[in-house]
Order: structure tokens, then sequence, then C-alpha cells
């Protein structure tokens, strides 16, 4: 026998492997908020029933059933929501209806649940305090570079390359030291039990340049800036929690200070303090891209100058929480 709670609760939508997630349910705990965790990758949650009239929409996790329509905020962390939470007879499925278009049938049940979800984010989002949202989980990398620009945001010079010929012109024309290239999206970051795959950001060199095919497929470069320090900035409703990374000081660290790996000389990773131009102009980035939070990486290069990199609206704050005294986990959960 199932039972209703209607105590309002804190949604939170993640996935299983996301720490910063369990690090502010903690905090959730300690404050007594009930809370439900939706994650995209496990089926523990399902959805039952939805009355759009009455402003119902049940689903059911461990026996207890509860009305997302009647939540007290909303974490939108990851995606959450996903084809685990319904019922699907994968037997059924995986016998294919229309012959000669295998897997048609399975794009629709992807694109009726797509629809779903969207409407789900919509109801849910609009009429509670909500850090994070649906439709801005994922941005668009070179379209934030253009909104930067239209802000007097100053940005790196940066083209996309698909011949050898082109990326040597780019060479011969740099007045840099060295051109980088990064991924266009979010790259990759995929683990599974024996192995790890990671993209970094790297040094176009002699090298890496004669190893290209005349033609390749389009990728990112960007001018190297001349850097004294870097910042990882955490952004929450307009407030700005940032970390200076002395990765400059390390020659594996120069170009991305993820490479870090000697733990006898850490990273050097101080609290700081931005000046009122440089949040000015990312506080109006931030709200055309409709975010109230996300990580920001600005290079500070030798001549003082802000230089912002991107934004990714999901990206990890642990890492500037700890090493700065910041408790963002703690910020976060007084929120919801």
């Amino acid at each position: 026998m199932s039972s209703m709670n209607t105590a309002k609760k804190t949604l939170i939508l993640s996935r299983q492997d996301d720490g910063s997630t369990s690090n502010v349910i903690e905090w959730i705990v300690k404050y007594g908020k009930p809370y439900i965790r939706i994650n995209t990758d496990d089926d523990k949650t399902k959805l039952d029933f939805v009355d759009i009239d009455a402003r119902e929409l049940t689903v059911s996790k461990h026996g207890e059933e509860t009305n997302l329509f009647d939540i007290a905020s909303v974490w939108h962390r990851r995606r959450g929501f996903s084809l685990k939470n319904v019922s699907i007879n994968e037997e059924e499925l995986n016998k294919g209806i229309l012959f000669d278009t295998p897997n048609y049938h399975k794009k629709h049940v992807n694109s009726e649940y797509k629809v779903l979800t969207e409407y789900f984010h919509y109801i849910l989002e609009r009429d509670v305090p909500t850090i994070g949202n649906y439709k801005s989980t994922d941005v668009n990398k070179l379209i934030v570079l253009e909104i930067a620009k239209k802000y007097g945001v100053p940005i790196p010079r940066g083209y996309v390359v698909s011949t050898k010929k082109a990326l040597k012109k780019v060479l011969d024309a740099t007045d840099a030291s060295f051109v980088i290239t990064k991924a266009i999206s979010q790259g990759v970051y995929h683990f599974t039990k024996e192995y790890g795959y990671y993209t970094y950001t790297e040094r176009i060199t002699e090298e890496s340049l004669a190893a290209l095919p005349d033609r390749f497929f389009p990728s990112l470069i960007q001018e190297e800036i001349k850097k004294k320090y870097e910042l990882r900035v955490f952004y929450l409703n307009e407030e700005f929690y940032a970390m200076a990374i002395f990765s400059q000081k390390c020659k594996d660290t120069v170009v991305d200070f993820r490479k870090h790996t000697d733990q006898d000389s850490p990273q050097r990773k101080v609290p700081y303090n931005l000046p009122e131009h440089v949040k000015t102009g990312l506080i109006k980035i931030m709200n055309e891209l409709e975010l109230n939070t996300g990580s920001i990486d600005i290079l500070v290069d030798e001549d003082n100058n802000y230089i912002f990199l991107e934004v990714n609206p999901v990206g990890q704050f642990g890492m500037t929480s700890a090493p700065c005294n910041y408790y963002l986990e703690r910020k976060i959960a007084n929120i919801l």
C-alpha cells in the first residue's frame, strides 16, 4: 500500500554519480527539509499519473507517492527525468514495428517522452523558487561568446577551421605565442568501470599540425592568452564566488589547470573578489542566457585584462567551495 506524503518537498533533479548533489542534500537533511531526488540514470522513481486540470503529477519512489505539482522548490542540477521513469516493455519495443525502418518506433517513444518532460518542467519551474532550468542545462559555447561580445566582455580571438591550410593561415597571422584547441561543445567526460575518458584544452604544436590530414572535422581554435592566473567563478542569483588558480606556475597546467597531477606540489587556490565592471558584464550574459547559476571560467592576462572563456550551467562547484570556505552547498540548501 502506497501513501501520499502531503508535505511540500524540494525536487532535486540530478544523476547518481553527482557528489555535489549529495553534499547539498546533507544540508537539506540537517535543516529538516523534505525532498525527493530523481536521477536520470536510475529507475527508482516512476511516473504514475497526470491530471492536467487538477494540477496533479504523481510519482512513486520506494512506495511513497509525491505530487510534483505541489513542491516547495526545484534544483535543476542535472536532467533528472528520463525514460527510466516510465514503464517500457523492452521485449516488445525491440521487436520493431516498421520493418524497413527498424529504429523509427524507438525514436518516436523518445519524442513522446521529450514533449512530456518539457511540459513537466514548464509547470514545475514557473511558480516556485528554482535553481537552474531545463532548457539551459547545455548552452552553445559559440553563441555564449557572441553574447559576451555584444556586452563588451573581452573573449579570446577564435576561429573554426577544418583544413590544414586554414590552420596554417591562422598560425601565420596571429601575434600570439601559441594557439590552442578545445571542444566546441562540453567535451568528453565519460567513465566506465575500467576506463576514464576526458578531453583537455591543448596547444597546437608542430608535431600535432604535421599529423593532421588536409581536411578534418571542424575544430575550435583560439589564440592562447598569456595569463597571470585564472578564475573559476560560481554564480548564484547574481552573487559571485570566485577562486583564483595560479596554474601558470607549473608547466603541466599552463594550458589547462585540470592536468595537475603532482600531489606533492598543490596548485595555489585562493578566494578572489571580482571588480564591479566584470560582475556587471557577467550578469548581462547570464540574464540573456536565462541562467541563475553556473560555473564561469575567466583568464586574467599579463595586462590585468579579464578574458571570459565560457560558462557551464551545471559545472562542478565543490572545487571552488572547499578551498575558499564558501560553503556553497549550505547556501544552495538554504535557497531550496
